[in-house]
């Protein structure tokens, strides 16, 4: 797929595999989008001659056909001419050559291809209905593109940095994105970037105030506004800015299917924003450092929203999941905390591939068995990795279905003698091909006058009996686990696997509980942040059964919100920004007079890195999730902190 959507080798700016994906909107005869081969044979055409077949083939009119051949006509000159002044522009604005040309490519393609899809797109899949009227779905797609450069530009250049640099790049997605016509783009990209204002020009890159010049000229107008106009600019993207590319990115995502366009339409944008990435972070060499961290970020985001958007389409158009092994995996990687149990897990996935090899290459399978007992207080993730688990397994082959049916006692055992066996093999035929889950497993073992052995022996029988189409998991506390196992020689016999779920660490708890706030689209205020690590540390000092477990965050979360509410009502304020704010006063804890000593105290915060334990001051203003060690490398978490007392690792030097 990222094969098909970089080649440029015919068309500058759109491969004709994309321009083919939109003509086919047109063909009523479709039944689904063209595959990735199939749409890379198009890369090899000009537009002139797909232009060409789809008009013999009737499927666009010769007036479609025109209107389509004088878009792409028109943006593909303007280019050619922007990029004969592109040298130009690099050297007046101190910038390299490369870069101004990524971005200017980015723009011009992501404007030819709304441009296109205007002109192509039917009128019934072009418009979604909401509260506050039609939203022109093709237009809105255009603006969550610009939406993401104008945020990534703020992330590369900050409010505080004046410089021809921030300027200049200000200049060149503001012009492109917010100007339709490619003449008109290409007139902005410029501006006062020539080589006769070069000198003029590097004032901006020795703190120009804005309020006085040394020079007066036709020029010191311009000057003087610059810094006046960055700070609208950021005002202006600061809503754009909070929500993240990544959240508009998958937007995009959904309104690309919406509008039943190809897959490959996603991981063109994937494509198009890397590239303004790249572009922004290489335009001068002061800014590596720290885009590099930011890119990364963003660039996993992205990969795990195309992939999620293929599989999605892949199901809606075949009728079956698109899972990929390793992609199933990563997302195992994926979840916050219990690394012992996703080790574990992992093994289990990858034995399972490699009994698949051995019968691919007609070898014999090792005997074994998949069914697994998960052990761990409740809301530590056994059932998502269970679902996971099940998808990994459905990718292999092992499993047809890889779905999961949930149960507990009073699913299998019933009220009355001869009832239970029914009840128990009515839930294992719906798991058949996939996995039975039972939660709380050990209840089916209590002693005295009861059908639950009668559920065990039941679903012991048909484990034997269906062994090559049923996987069972077994889940509950430790303790109690180990001795449902040993009350029946079959159960002892069948579930040799067992997978320990470990309570969340506080940090791993702070962890999901601001991944809970960036999916409802809520910030927190610094003081929230700091509050929520004496919150969850407090808690798992001081435990009770469920103190380390997911649930019980998402109930904070809960509860947080509900106190943002009262809060709201009572003030009366209900703009987008008071709505998207968490305050300290919105969490009620027990460590509160803990966080206000804290606080008085000055000690301060810190962020560890989890590979090489190097320690690095922790301000809770930053809103950055992840962040890269500059002792290993490596990334790691840093949206939460720890107090500065209690880290064991050294500072790097």
């Amino acid at each position: 797929m990222q094969k098909l959507v970089k080649d440029f080798s015919v068309h500058p700016l759109l491969p004709g595999g994309l321009l083919t994906s939109l003509m086919e909107l047109r063909d009523d005869r479709k039944r689904r989008p063209l595959g990735v081969h199939t749409l890379m044979g198009y890369n090899r055409h000009t537009s002139e001659e797909l232009l060409s077949v789809y008009s013999a083939d009737r499927i666009i009119d010769a007036e479609t056909a025109e209107a389509i051949q004088r878009c792409d006509a028109a943006f593909v000159g303007q280019m050619e001419k922007l990029a004969a002044r592109i040298p130009e522009i690099a050297e007046a604005s101190g910038c390299q050559r490369a870069s101004v040309h990524r971005l200017a490519r980015a723009m011009y393609s992501s404007s030819l291809f709304v441009e296109l899809l205007e002109i192509l797109a039917p009128e019934d899949l072009s418009f979604e209905k909401t509260d506050d009227g039609a939203i022109d779905l093709v237009k809105k797609l255009g603006e969550l593109f610009a939406d993401i450069v104008g945020s990534v530009w703020a992330e590369f250049f900050p409010r505080s940095e004046i410089s021809r640099a921030a300027d200049a790049s200000a200049q060149i997605w503001v012009s492109c994105l917010y100007e339709r016509s490619p003449q008109g783009m290409a007139r902005g990209f410029q501006g006062p970037y020539t080589r006769a204002n070069r000198e003029r020009l590097k004032a901006l890159d020795r703190g120009l105030s804005g309020t006085r010049l040394p020079i007066k000229d036709r020029l010191t107008p311009y000057l003087k506004a610059v810094p006046e106009k960055l700070s609208r600019l950021h005002d202006a993207v600061r809503k754009s800015r909070r929500l993240g590319p990544d959240r508009l990115f998958l937007e995009i995502s959904r309104i690309t299917t919406r509008l039943e366009l190809s897959p490959a339409v996603i991981y063109f944008y994937d494509y198009l924003v890397r590239e303004v990435c790249d572009g922004f972070a290489r335009l001068h060499d002061l800014h590596a450092p720290r885009e590099g961290r930011f890119a990364r970020y963003l660039y996993k985001q992205l990969e795990t929203i195309c992939q999620e958007h293929y599989e999605e389409r892949a199901e809606r158009l075949h009728g079956l999941g698109a899972d990929d092994f390793e992609a199933v995996l990563r997302e195992l990687d994926g979840l916050i905390g219990i690394r012992s149990a996703k080790e574990k897990v992992r093994e289990i996935a990858n034995f399972a591939r490699l009994q698949m090899e051995r019968s691919s290459r007609g070898m014999d399978a090792i005997p074994t068995s998949y069914h697994a007992v998960y052990t761990g207080n409740p809301g530590t993730g056994k059932t998502t990795v269970a679902r996971i688990m099940g998808r990994a397994f459905k990718a292999l082959g092992v499993l047809k279905k890889g779905h999961v049916v949930e149960c507990d006692r009073s699913s299998l055992v019933a009220e009355h003698v001869g009832q239970t066996a029914a009840k128990t093999n009515k839930i294992i035929d719906e798991a058949l091909d996939g996995i039975l889950f039972i939660d709380e497993a050990y209840s089916l073992a209590k002693g005295g006058q009861d059908y639950g052995s009668e559920a065990i022996d039941t679903l012991v029988k048909r484990m034997e009996d269906d062994r090559d189409r049923l996987l069972v998991i077994v889940a509950g506390y430790p303790n109690e686990m180990a001795t449902f196992i040993s009350s029946n020689p079959g159960l002892r016999s069948r579930f040799n696997r067992t997978v320990e779920f470990p309570d969340f660490a506080d940090r791993e708890l702070c962890r999901i509980f601001g991944s809970l706030c960036r999916k409802h689209d809520l910030s927190l205020t610094p003081e929230l942040k700091e509050k929520i690590v004496h919150h969850f540390r407090w808690i798992t000092r001081n435990p009770t059964r469920d103190a380390g477990n997911g649930r019980m965050v998402r109930n904070a979360f809960e509860k947080v919100v509900h106190e943002q509410a009262s809060r709201l009502s009572r003030s009366g304020i209900y703009d987008d920004e008071a709505l998207s704010i968490l305050e300290a006063s919105d969490l009620e804890s027990p460590a509160d007079t803990a966080w206000r000593n804290y606080r008085k105290s000055g000690r301060g915060y810190v962020v560890e890195c989890e590979q090489c334990k190097a320690i690095y001051d922790w301000d809770p203003a930053v809103e950055r999730p992840v962040a890269q060690c500059g002792h290993c490398g490596q990334a790691f978490y840093s949206e939460f902190g720890i107090l500065a007392a209690e880290p064991r690792g050294n500072r790097p030097g």
